[in-house]
């Protein structure tokens, strides 16, 4: 049984959301694909191309993997280890996600499991990799048994694995996953369009953060969780979601230049990449900001969001910075038939 899940791509909202501000995201194509195939050993084997094997488990302790994690999140909780002390073994995410499948379907697991895991959505670049793995081995699962793992159930299921990741509760990268195409969030509400507006929409990759997702909401967390900007952030966004909209150019530039700084103000954007985007306004009279955590240390900050009527891979070459064309995914996690 095979399944695909697309990355996604903030247009506005990271970090914010986090503290009930609205957010715009879009899934784009590129994907984590899944396969699943019998074992005839009672085990669950999981391998991740290029990195081998993941994880390796008797059917017989997945139920007591899953208490232990579980317990770990709660000592998180009450502050007595890190975030990502949750999970120290990185299969131990996707053991979680079966086990709590299989608990609540009642899956029929007479036999093993040989899951291979395969991405081409880069880690820690805010595209939601974690999620996209994680609902790809949900519904290709889900799939091989036969079990009926409608949207909201997936969406449920990926969401509640994430947590583990993040430290808290997001719902912005399992629900553009899970459903694909533009999506708006706002206290856990979803709206969506199957399409993105062509509006010369550019992806710029300045590298691998230094620091994971989780570890960069903490620090803005311990920093601003209880700071009024995050009423800034909503106004921005709620403008930039109408200029996006309705097409409209020149207010879309401006908004995304405002969101962009208020970025700036809660030290998620390097210096490198804050020169970067200074230059494109100068050189192309263009807008960009970053599109997911950015970075609380280093100089790399993941993928940088631009709008521009001219192509950017001049400047992107002189940074040493990869570029490549927005196109969306519609459809979000399912079956490959």
């Amino acid at each position: 049984m095979r399944s695909v899940a697309p990355g996604k791509i903030i247009i506005s909202g990271e970090h914010s959301v986090v503290y009930g501000s609205p957010a715009l995201a879009v899934a784009v194509d590129i994907h984590a694909n899944a396969v699943v195939e019998r074992l005839d050993e009672p085990g669950i084997h999981l391998h991740l191309d290029n990195y081998g094997k993941l994880a390796s488990l008797p059917l017989a302790e997945l139920e007591q993997v899953r208490l232990t994690i579980d317990e770990a999140y709660q000592h998180y909780l009450l502050g007595r280890c890190a975030v990502d002390k949750v999970l120290p073994h990185a299969g131990e995410l996707y053991l979680y996600a079966i086990a709590s499948l299989y608990n609540s379907y009642s899956l029929p697991f007479d036999h093993g499991l040989d899951i291979s895991l395969k991405s081409a959505i880069p880690v820690r670049s805010g595209m939601g990799s974690s999620a996209a793995t994680v609902a790809s081995v949900l519904v290709a699962v889900a799939g091989y048994f036969g079990a009926q793992l409608d949207k909201e159930s997936l969406f449920r299921f990926t969401s509640h694995t994430e947590r583990l990741q993040h430290g808290c509760t997001s719902t912005i990268d399992p629900m553009v996953t899970v459903h694909g195409g533009l999506v708006r969030v706002e206290n856990s509400q979803l709206s969506r369009s199957s399409e993105l507006p062509e509006l010369n929409w550019y992806l710029v990759n300045t590298g691998e953060p230094e620091v994971s997702t989780g570890q960069c909401v903490a620090e803005v967390r311990r920093r601003f969780g209880t700071s009024t900007i995050w009423n800034e952030f909503s106004a921005i966004i709620q403008g930039l979601e109408q200029a996006f909209l309705c097409r409209d150019t020149r207010a879309l530039r401006e908004y995304v230049k405002r969101n962009h700084q208020l970025l700036v103000d809660i030290g998620v954007v390097p210096d490198t990449v804050q020169r970067f985007i200074s230059d494109l306004k100068s050189h192309y009279g263009a807008a960009g900001k970053i599109s997911g955590a950015g970075a609380v240390h280093g100089e790399k900050a993941g993928f940088v969001l631009v709008q521009s009527d001219e192509p950017v891979e001049s400047l992107c070459d002189e940074y040493g910075f990869s570029v490549a064309k927005l196109q969306a995914d519609p459809l979000g996690a399912r079956l490959c038939h």
